[in-house]
């Protein structure tokens, strides 16, 4: 699982009042429009691209769940050798 420090500093930021996310497995509680300011930031500031089939509240219930999909498409988006 591999999460952009970026990316856990807004997730932790935009969770306020609630504490920091300190266990991967932890339920990231994001709501509808909070999940659609993640995809928005993942994809404007960390390059990651999140097509519409994986806009599935699994793929966003914690950090395990997110570092999981995120890293499934890396290893597709990289070039066969």
């Amino acid at each position: 699982m591999e999460i952009p420090q970026k990316l856990k500093d807004y997730i932790n930021e935009s969770r306020s009042p609630l504490p920091p996310i300190s266990d991967p497995d932890q339920p990231l509680q994001v709501d509808s429009l909070g999940l659609i300011r993640l995809v928005s930031f993942m994809e404007s500031d960390c390059g990651i691209r999140v097509e519409d089939e994986e806009l599935i509240a699994e793929n966003f219930a914690t950090l395990r769940s997110l570092g999981n999909s995120s890293s499934k498409k890396r290893r597709r988006l990289r070039p066969h050798r």
